[in-house]
């Protein structure tokens, strides 16, 4: 007897094609050599890094509010950010070769953290003190509700598996199974602003807010382990994670973190503020787009 294919496998399948092949031009690409750059966020502004010569740009000014988080799409090559002081979700076009300028995505209410699904062209947010996660298409339209739990702050999606990660204030990462509704308390007793997760390898990267350290787990939480500690506390919020390097802001620092084949850290900006977001961009991986 042939078993039909479900809704739910047709999904699973989808997305692990989408990150095998994101895994083969990532390879492809670290053997050319990448156009490295970092987007970033201090005092109501986002500024850029180019990490080959230093130049430091900004982008957006007077934005009128704090920003926690940042996400890239290579495919319609837009920056999402919320706007926790002006309760709205924005996108702005990267790179441009005339002024930045944004677009509203959606209105939210004091949104915190936001993360992005390039394969089905979603944004989902992070509600903290609505204690909600809602999401939209990337140009706003079918807002819904996805969860309701404790006060939310971070978040980051799993692609294969359909789980979205997210940490609440009550010190927990929990997940949520997007194709089924399941929900599962992932880590306890740690107090996260920042997560990512490393398809390639399985492994949940979070910044913990009140010792300052980089840990990581398998995606089930399971073989926990401290990455690095970045000897300041209540200071780090966004982290970005890029195949096996983790980029931190922690203070007015940007903390490069290499994972393997052996753990180094190195400093790749400083400002004169605290940075709140931080996201890698590689200017060749736009070709990522045409991957599905």
């Amino acid at each position: 007897m042939i078993k039909k294919s479900t809704s739910q496998d047709n999904i699973v399948m989808k997305y692990s094609v989408f990150v095998s092949i994101e895994l083969l031009i990532f390879l492809c690409f670290i053997s050319r050599g990448l156009q490295n750059k970092i987007i970033f966020s201090i005092n109501g502004s986002i500024k850029e890094r180019n990490l080959l010569n230093g130049v430091v740009s900004t982008l957006l000014s007077n934005l009128q509010s704090n920003i926690y988080s940042l996400d890239y799409d290579y495919k319609t090559g837009y920056v999402f950010f919320p706007r926790h002081n002006k309760n709205d979700i924005l996108r702005f076009r990267y790179p441009s070769d005339t002024a930045y300028s944004t677009e509203l995505v959606a209105a939210a209410r004091e949104p915190i953290a936001l993360v992005i699904d390039p394969l089905m062209n979603h944004v989902y947010w992070t509600e903290i003190y609505q204690q909600k996660i809602y999401r939209c298409n990337f140009d706003g339209t079918n807002k819904i509700l996805i969860l309701q739990d404790d006060q939310l702050y971070a978040i980051t999606l799993d692609y294969v598996n359909s789980w979205l990660y997210y940490s609440t204030k009550t010190n927990k990462i929990r997940r949520y199974r997007l194709t089924s509704g399941e929900k599962q308390t992932v880590k306890e007793s740690v107090d996260v602003t920042g997560l990512g997760i490393d398809a390639y390898k399985n492994r949940l990267y979070w910044m913990e807010y009140q010792n300052g350290d980089l840990e990581s787990s398998g995606l089930n939480g399971t073989n926990v382990i401290k990455v690095v500690s970045t000897n300041k506390t209540r200071t780090n919020i966004g982290i970005y994670v890029y195949g096996s390097t983790i980029y931190c802001s922690n203070g007015i620092q940007i903390l490069k973190v290499t994972v393997s084949p052996i753990t180094m850290t190195e400093v790749v900006h400083t400002d004169t503020a605290g940075i709140n977001s931080v996201v890698f961009y590689d200017g060749k991986n736009k070709r990522i787009g045409k991957r599905v």
